[in-house]
């Protein structure tokens, strides 16, 4: 425990729940005073707009926007007719859309110069009772199209694409994103404030893009039913921010006027105004069925189940799940992994992943800050291994059954709005896993109860004033060995010039045969100008704290601060952008001693010829390691050094590569050094290949071998990776991923941890000829065609395998990757059918 414990806790909640109540008072007060703000508003405009026409013949043809810095002027959007002469086919030759509302100001916001775009953009929108209709016409020679077919989501290619963000809220708290790339490949998700995006979310949506004359053009139609929103009467506020990328060129086009440097984003969208929105209720099954066919044990799995989505109104719905089935995931990364810190999966089940944005507490439960992942709800815990069971004693079974994953039973979720309370709840219940082995040579089975899980969340909003929020999240997970809870309390400010950040959490958890624990979180971000960012960070976490049960947290017991320096300048002499940035941590555990000490430079240059290079650098003075010896305590590390040197060339080119290399100091001699390659190849518009090989030598790999023997192992490593992608059109494909990791190592140096020393001691092995080493090679394939039918409803036909050589000792690599095919841990073939019912 840290010294002084007591009041260290008791001057972090304090100041906890002084920042939190705070924020609740100005929230109140804000909130107040931004409904007043927003009655009178609303009756000023509706007496002002009372003459303004909605028929399509009146046309609104809007050119610039005048701002200033306190209001935006609203647009009133085109009203259509129940069945409008409009086909979703990516071409805008319909006359319908000559007659509503478009826009045409577009500024180029990457490089974020905020010039006037020099590519004309034109959008045209309208709507009705079911749903928004989008259309843009981007001029452009068609030399310079970049066209990329792709899975749904894949939006981080490099390829002419045209985004727009929808704000439902009408008050910066929550949106939609939808994305149309040159090929019709479709990505969309959440977006909360102010720039977490997400591509988690999946909607029933219509788009199609085309190739015209001059440039290419693209048709969105999304159904108000699959979007979240408020429940309002009479005239509805939403915002919108469009972008336009442009692949040859490596621009992004935006409107408004909205630049990546800069902090305000969400809460800066084009205010739209549209009447009678009111979406109708939307009830929608998912049945599937599916087969699996496990080659290990040859046997046969079939599955029938159903997913349902129920909407009855704007701001709640409800997801559930019967005998679910996440057969066609996509495979894990493969990772080595010799710490004692546990790895984070991510999550790739749907059900997880929709609508999960209210259970995101921080930037730190998803991903998106620098600083270390926080998270109480980390939802591969639902389904993961079961408990280990008590085995008879004298029982044999194989151990690799101990690691198959729990099946569900089912799951349910509800999520909605109620004025400015967001809230959500998640349950899901296993069933119980029966492990079969022999006792004296007589059949044995044994019983592990399934866990249930159960998540409430809250989180109260306001964005009158700039962002304000407060919320709390529980877990429980119910075993028949124990209850183990956690809570949490989050508070959020953004200022309403967007120069001022603050998020902060204090968490607790109640784990069975162990004391509460507590532990929190400050995070503050101040921008002073466009460009330039100050980040300062500060978390603390007690010995007891333990969120593992059902969310993340790479270690407990430790203080650390942390400050974060970005400067990111465009077009300065030679380069179109220059991007700076600092960082530096200190860090303690209980016993005050030091775990993390850094100071890290990045300097990386955009050419004008779009290629980049990136330098940076790290320096990390001794420190004490409390983890590794996997409970035998605390030992020193010496100060180490180390650099890196990354080229990237012109990602639109249909062949573009990467090209990194390192070097860093070992923490008790020698050093380390990687190299990777990395390489894309696009011949056509239908077929891809990336390919990347890396390579690590080390010369003093620090392990802990038992017993508080430690060794360095002088090794070796390979890790290529290769995925192909073939697409038969925009709705079919098939891919194919493989990944391996291959190691070799020899013992170097041993070394010994005395009880009351923090220093390694050398030792001299006696016997030369029992030095210690390893080999491991661990391979991940698979095979994957995707066929969606409509929108929402799929075919898949998957083939995996998982593989690991159990003696990979005196091979050489070549013999490592080979053999390494024959002794599969898992693999089987999966055939699922999914389809989408419902309005």
């Amino acid at each position: 425990m840290f010294p002084q414990v007591a009041v260290i806790r008791s001057f972090f909640i304090r100041t906890f729940l002084l920042l939190s109540s705070l924020l609740a008072v100005v929230n109140t007060i804000a909130s107040v005073s931004t409904s007043a703000t927003t009655d009178a508003s609303a009756n000023s405009q509706s007496s002002d707009e009372t003459g303004t026409s909605e028929s399509l013949e009146s046309v609104q043809v809007i050119e610039e926007i005048t701002r200033s810095d306190s209001t935006v002027a609203p647009i009133v959007i085109t009203r259509g007719t129940a069945n409008p002469d409009v086909r979703i086919d990516g071409f805008v030759d319909e006359a319908l859309w000559q007659q509503v509302s478009r826009h045409s100001h577009f500024v180029i916001t990457d490089p974020d110069t905020l010039e006037l775009a020099h590519l004309k953009t034109v959008v045209h929108m309208f709507y009705n009772d079911d749903g928004f209709y989008l259309a843009v016409d981007m001029k452009q020679d068609s030399d310079t199209l970049v066209k990329r077919l792709s899975a749904r989501d894949e939006g981080f290619l490099t390829r002419d694409a045209f985004m727009f963000n929808l704000d439902t809220s009408g008050e910066g708290r929550y949106g939609f994103w939808f994305q149309l790339g040159l090929g019709d490949g479709k990505s969309d998700g959440t977006i909360q404030p102010e720039r977490q995006f997400s591509s988690d979310w999946d909607g029933a949506w219509y788009g199609a893009t085309k190739v015209t004359d001059t440039g290419w053009s693209a048709e969105f139609y999304i159904p108000w039913s699959i979007m979240a929103m408020p429940r309002v009467d009479g005239q509805r506020r939403m915002g919108i921010y469009m972008s336009r990328k442009i692949a040859a060129i490596d621009q992004r086009h935006g409107w408004p006027g909205l630049a990546y440097s800069e902090p305000k984003f969400l809460s800066a969208f084009q205010p739209l105004l549209f009447d009678q929105v009111n979406p109708k209720r939307q009830l929608v099954f998912f049945p599937y069925v599916s087969s699996q066919y496990d080659s290990l044990s040859t046997e046969s799995v079939h599955r029938l189940g159903s997913d349902l989505f129920w909407r009855p109104s704007t701001n709640f719905q409800m997801t559930a799940t019967m005998r679910p089935d996440f057969g066609t995931v996509e495979s894990d990364s493969v990772i080595v992994n010799l710490t004692a810190i546990e790895t984070f999966y991510p999550e790739k089940r749907l059900f997880f992943l929709e609508g999960q944005d209210i259970f995101r507490t921080t930037e730190r439960s998803n991903g998106y800050s620098s600083n270390s992942r926080v998270s109480l709800l980390h939802t591969r815990r639902i389904g993961a291994r079961p408990i280990f069971p008590d085995i008879p004693a004298g029982a044999e079974f194989e151990w690799e059954d101990f690691s198959r994953n729990a099946e569900l039973l089912a799951a349910a979720k509800t999520t909605g709005t109620a004025g400015n309370l967001s809230y959500g709840v998640l349950m899901a219940s296993e069933e119980d896993s029966r492990f079969h082995g022999t006792l004296d040579g007589e059949p044995v089975a044994v019983t592990q109860s399934g866990r249930d899980f159960s998540v409430v969340r809250g989180l109260w909003e306001s964005n009158g004033q700039g962002y304000r929020g407060i919320g709390v999240l529980s877990t429980k997970m119910s075993h028949r060995s124990g209850d183990v809870h956690t809570h949490g309390i989050d508070s959020h400010y953004f200022s309403s010039n967007g120069k001022l950040k603050i998020d902060s959490q204090v968490v607790m958890s109640d784990v069975p045969e162990s004391q509460n624990g507590i532990g929190g979180l400050v995070d503050i971000e101040y921008v002073p100008s466009r460009g330039v960012s100050h980040e300062v960070s500060f978390e603390e976490f007690d010995d007891d704290v333990n969120l593992n049960h059902m969310g993340y947290l790479g270690r407990n017991d430790f203080r650390m601060f942390k400050y974060r320096f970005r400067h990111r300048q465009t077009n300065v002499g030679a380069f179109l952008q220059r991007d700076t940035r600092v960082s530096m941590d200190t860090g303690w555990n209980g016993d005050s001693e030091p775990i993390k000490k850094s100071i890290d430079f990045t300097h990386e240059l955009t050419f004008q010829n779009f290629t980049e290079i990136r330098v940076s650098s790290e320096y990390e003075p001794s420190h004490y390691d409390d983890r590794n010896s996997f409970g035998n305590g605390s030992f020193q590390l010496g100060g180490t050094r180390d650099l890196e040197i990354r080229y990237r060339s012109d990602r639109s080119k249909r062949f573009y590569y990467y090209v990194s290399g390192s070097w860093q100091e070992e923490t008790t001699s020698g050093a380390r050094r990687s190299s990777s390659v990395s390489m894309v190849l696009r011949p056509s518009d239908r077929f891809s290949m990336w390919m990347n090989m890396s390579y690590t030598d080390r010369d003093a790999w620090l392990l802990y071998r038992g017993d508080r023997q430690f060794a360095t192992f002088s090794s070796e490593s390979w890790g290529p990776r290769v995925a192909v992608n073939y697409f038969i059109s925009a709705d079919q494909y098939i891919r194919f991923d493989l990944q391996w990791i291959g190691i070799r190592a020899s013992e170097a140096n041993l070394y010994h941890l005395p009880v009351d020393d923090r220093e390694l001691q050398p030792v001299t092995r006696s016997n030369a000829a029992a030095k210690d080493e390893f080999a491991i090679s661990r391979m991940n394939v698979q095979l994957r065609y995707r066929w969606e039918l409509a929108p929402m409803s799929d075919l898949f036909v998957v083939y995996t395998k998982a593989a690991s050589l159990p003696d990979a000792l005196g091979k050489s690599f070549v013999d490592q990757f080979t053999d390494t095919f024959g002794h599969a841990t898992s693999e089987g073939l999966i055939v699922k059918l999914r389809h989408r019912i419902g309005a």
